[in-house]
């Protein structure tokens, strides 16, 4: 299916089309799967396109094969300092689930197929080709574009944006980040477009219920202790918690686009009333419940029951429960850790937690310059189209900007136009992960128009 971009140049087009097309089925061959990662092959493979056009980058980082790749144009004049930002690692792939080969770039179809096609090889590509046609035509800009690709997003254990920030600011600070995330679009009814930007994101707080039992034969049941159905009994009291809603990070405005019954949407914008109607949402219309509900507080997702038993027929000393658990920006460990209390006071099981690792939301206005320009881009590119801030439920790199440069706007937006966010999200982390061409392309004209529209 064609569709094309307004008001762009159809050979424009197929000529971005062409180049992304090519660098992203080559960055794709490059298996930077994490782990390992071994990012540095491309760091190394950009720092040669960049080379080969006339410009110059640096690869950073630690450790040797984990490195990061930062280029920068200066405009013509003064002014602010756009980075955009992709990372160069992906999440294991198994190839024989897949129809092609997860790690040859396959063209096919008007569909460049691999694992990092959408996430996010494909930005890396796109944002390759803005800084040499920003470069080719003069650099008649304000300020400066920084290109970052960086290692390590996908684990965030070593190197990558937390090393880039805390270790070389001067190469990266800015004003504005434009990341991942963000871009997939709903088609809604009277076929408006709806496109989410990310403002801010929830944080990650994962920990681990352990559960002490008395050890035993299993031929004698015991009537108290088993630690088995003591984890039972957290999985099912944390699925089954119903923690107090929030409304500090559901936009009026999204509600608003994604709700038609008036009724059903003041109940929705009302905390009193929010779990009932979330409730009535789902029956109706399970998608946007999906995409609302995940807005309004904490949340716990028990994913791993492990037992410390090795014989079936030995009561095991104890057993624990592995929990996810996102929480709204301005949320800490100590606030989770009451909320579990809360959540697992009726529980009949000596337990306590072990904290895997936590890190806090945080988000960017949402009023900014960056938003203006982002909504007047996509309103002359995708005529009558709605963009409309919300926070993200996932985590990416934009955080360790947030929390290192407290003044940077820091976004996240990758604009899809041919395929919609049903299409889209499912390949995320799955077999078959591919991108259309045309949506590629898009993703390039849209950065550099981007640029043009901030710091023109």
């Amino acid at each position: 299916m064609t569709v094309e971009i307004a008001g762009i140049e159809a050979e424009l087009v197929a000529r971005v089309e062409r180049e992304t097309s090519a660098l992203l089925s080559a960055l794709i061959r490059i298996d930077t799967s994490n782990p390992p990662g071994n990012e540095s092959k491309v760091a190394a493979f950009l720092d040669d396109y960049f080379r080969r056009h006339g410009l110059r980058g640096e690869i950073v980082g630690e450790p040797a094969d984990r490195r990061s790749f930062v280029a920068s144009l200066t405009g013509s004049r003064p002014g602010p300092r756009l980075v955009l930002m992709a990372h160069e690692d992906v999440v294991p792939a198994a190839a024989e689930h897949w129809t092609e080969p997860p790690f040859a770039g396959v063209v096919k179809d008007g569909y460049i197929w691999g694992r990092g096609a959408i996430d996010v090889k494909n930005l890396l590509a796109a944002f390759c080709v803005v800084m040499t046609r920003l470069a080719e035509e003069g650099r008649d800009f304000a300020g400066e574009v920084v290109f970052v690709a960086e290692a390590d997003e996908e684990d965030g254990a070593v190197g990558g944006a937390r090393w880039l920030t805390s270790q070389r600011p001067d190469l990266v600070r800015c004003d504005y980040l434009l990341n991942e995330g963000g871009g997939e679009f709903l088609v809604m009814p009277g076929g408006q477009r709806l496109y989410e930007l990310h403002v801010g994101e929830k944080g990650t707080a994962q920990f681990r219920i352990v559960v002490a039992g008395e050890s035993g034969h299993a031929s004698v049941p015991l009537r108290r202790g088993n630690a088995v159905v003591g984890a039972a009994d957290v999985v099912r009291a944390l699925h089954e918690y119903e923690p107090r809603l929030s409304l500090e990070t559901v936009p009026a405005e999204y509600v608003e686009l994604l709700v038609s019954d008036p009724d059903l949407r003041a109940r929705l914008l009302d905390e009193g009333s929010a779990r009932a109607a979330l409730a009535e949402l789902g029956a109706r219309d399970r998608r946007a419940a999906d995409l609302l509900a995940p807005l309004y507080g904490v949340t716990f997702a028990p994913t791993i029951v492990h037992s410390s038993g090795v014989a079936v027929n030995v009561f095991p000393p104890s057993a624990a429960v592995t929990v996810d658990c996102r929480m709204p920006v301005g949320w800490d460990q100590a606030r989770v850790a009451a909320e579990v209390a809360a959540a697992l006071a009726g529980v009949d099981a000596r337990w306590e937690i072990e904290w895997l690792g936590t890190i806090e939301g945080n988000a960017s206005p949402a009023d900014t310059p960056l938003r203006q320009a982002v909504s007047a881009v996509m309103a002359r590119l995708v005529p009558g189209s709605r963009v409309v801030p919300v926070h993200s439920v996932g985590f990416t790199d934009s955080n360790w900007f947030r929390a290192a440069f407290p003044d940077v706007i820091a976004y996240n937006f990758g604009p899809f136009l041919v395929d919609d966010g049903d299409a889209v999200s499912p390949l995320f982390h799955n077999v078959d992960e591919r991108i259309n061409v045309r949506d590629l392309a898009f993703q390039s004209v849209f950065a550099y128009e981007l640029v043009k529209e901030l710091l023109g």
